[in-house]
């Protein structure tokens, strides 16, 4: 018996031992765990992350083991992550050579970057957006070759500042570029040409990440870098079960941007005090698209979405929805107000292509409630206004 426990006890321990080792990179010690603080003696290059994602950043004296501490999140699904640094004493500064000089130059609606290396040259190369100078909270937009010294930023608002680094890891050690800034102008692609329907311009082969807990935008803007956002199983399947969570919530006026909803999209979006949605792709709408959950005004623009078996946005509150340039194709609806309401909503929908409805645009059972439709195309969208609507009306519009 006691060899069997012996035996039992040494298999557990190479297990955990080999199971831990995944928290850290070859080579590496781990100092703390999130959200502890820990400490080191000199410029350090430390690691961050847990089941062999890491992301690196060279660091002197105390710090905490956190997201924040380290401006990105290697595997958000992982919510105890490790602080390691090298076993040999922790000393190491980014290789001799590898300072990286970026520029960024603003166009229409475009920024271009290019950049340089004082000496040797690149490995694995990451290109990353903001909208400060401060790298806490930046959005990996792109991954490029080794060999790679430029890039552009397409899609921006015109009038907006960017800021912009480029990440360089060889060997394991990373090193930043200096934070490079523009503002696009010149008329600008948001919103589009005036009677043009574009939808939204993120692409849906882009980089993915897993959402297990409700990313909540409370002030400011969120930009996705038009990564494709998949809601994890414990927000819910993507059906159109009742009681999903929301893949993100925005509040208070604040805007969501450049984001893909992946082919979960539980519960989508939901709005409170009122919010700015501005290039959003829903792959495979889930219960909603976008719910409006409290009153204020609901900004909506250069958005598409595929696959609503009910409705596409929904009103629970009294509240104002503004939609330009929207591509809605196979849904029940495009829009409900919450049934057997009476609260009033003011709706606009304008430059939209609404395709392939099983009953109709527009639904209300409220006989205070006010909606428009504008310069948009329809094909197979059943009934506009559906419901005891004060004023529903249409103008401009085309069938195809």
């Amino acid at each position: 018996m006691l060899r069997k426990l012996l035996v039992g006890g040494l298999l557990l321990a190479s297990a955990a031992s080999a199971w831990s080792a995944t928290n850290r990179p070859e080579g590496y010690v781990t100092i703390c765990r999130t959200p502890e603080t820990c400490s080191v003696s000199a410029s350090t290059n430390v690691a961050f992350g847990a089941s062999g994602q890491f992301v690196y950043k060279v660091l002197n004296g105390t710090f905490t083991c956190t997201v924040a501490t380290f401006g990105s999140d290697p595997i958000p699904e992982k919510s105890v992550k490790e602080c390691s640094v090298p076993s040999g004493g922790g000393t190491t500064p980014p290789p001799t050579g590898s300072t990286i000089s970026l520029s960024a130059s603003a166009g229409n609606g475009t920024v271009s970057l290019s950049w340089s290396y004082s000496s040797g040259s690149g490995a694995t190369q990451e290109v990353y957006r903001d909208l400060d100078a401060d790298p806490n909270g930046r959005v990996r937009i792109a991954s490029v070759s080794s060999s790679t010294r430029s890039y552009t930023d397409s899609g921006l608002t015109n009038g907006t500042t960017y800021y912009y680094t480029i990440k360089n890891t060889a060997s394991g050690v990373a090193t930043n570029s200096n934070v490079a800034s523009a503002t696009p102008s010149g008329g600008g692609t948001t919103p589009p040409p005036t009677g043009s329907i574009t939808g939204s311009s993120c692409s849906t082969s882009g980089a993915q990440t897993t959402v297990n807990e409700t990313i909540r935008v409370t002030s400011g803007t969120y930009d996705g870098g038009c990564q494709r956002f998949n809601a994890g199983s414990g927000l819910g399947d993507g059906s159109q079960s009742e009681g999903q969570d929301p893949v993100f919530r925005v509040e208070n006026g604040a805007t969501l941007r450049n984001v893909v909803i992946g082919n979960n999209g539980a519960d989508g979006i939901h709005t409170y005090n009122g919010a700015n949605l501005d290039n959003i792709y829903w792959m495979n709408v889930g219960e909603d698209a976008m719910t409006i959950k409290s009153s204020g005004t609901t900004t909506v623009s250069n958005i598409e979405g595929y696959d609503a078996d009910d409705k596409f946005f929904q009103v629970n509150a009294a509240s104002t929805l503004n939609v330009t340039n929207c591509i809605i194709h196979r849904a029940g609806k495009a829009l409900r107000q919450n049934g057997g309401t009476t609260f009033q909503i003011n709706v606009s929908f304008n430059r939209c292509d609404i395709n392939t409805m099983k009953e109709g645009v527009f639904r209300t059972d409220s006989s205070s409630s006010r909606a428009t439709l504008t310069n948009s195309r329809l094909h197979d969208a059943g009934t506009v206004c559906i419901g005891s609507w004060a004023s529903c009306t249409q103008s401009g519009n085309s069938s195809y």
